[in-house]
């Protein structure tokens, strides 16, 4: 069993700011759901093919699974972060260096829960427009947001740079 040493760090104002954002996203899925619901027809999409075109429905029902999952993974990231000497590095955690890896760390999980949210807010946004317009295609913001997705995450794992210390 490996033992990374177990550092308090403090919560930088990006992680805070990442945080909110995730929640936020979160939550106005969870507000458009609901708002929307009582206007929704009783069958809607549920899944899109990859070429953003609606190919299988279900119950209008399914359009809380999106930002009720947002909000358990938002709780279940809060929990986890909590315990960034338990996660797998890329590099040999040393005392010297743990909490340059841990804020990294906690850093990126934090862009990928908020673009995370962020993509669910845009898919439900997308079906509810499908559901109500009839039209059963993803839009653009779709397309941009699962791009950033995929990227945003290794630019910044590789870009995420130590500052020297001033003495």
């Amino acid at each position: 069993m490996k033992s990374q040493p177990v550092i308090d760090l403090p919560k930088s104002t990006a992680e805070t700011w990442l945080d909110v954002a995730a929640w936020l996203f979160a939550g106005l899925g969870l507000a458009l759901a609901i708002g929307y619901y009582g206007g929704l027809p009783e069958q809607i999409p549920t899944h899109f093919n990859a070429s953003g075109v609606a190919n299988k429905f279900g119950s209008r029902n399914t359009i809380f699974l999106l930002p009720v999952f947002a909000i358990i993974l938002s709780a279940g990231m809060m929990l986890l972060l909590r315990y960034p000497h338990k996660f797998n590095y890329l590099n040999k955690i040393t005392p010297e260096n743990a909490a340059f890896e841990y804020n990294r760390m906690r850093f990126l999980l934090r862009v990928v829960n908020a673009l995370t949210n962020l993509l669910f807010l845009v898919i439900t946004w997308d079906v509810l427009q499908a559901a109500i317009s009839g039209a059963g295609t993803l839009s653009i913001l779709f397309w941009i947001v699962f791009i950033l997705v995929l990227v945003a995450p290794p630019f910044l794992l590789l870009g995420y740079k130590q500052v020297p210390q001033r003495r």
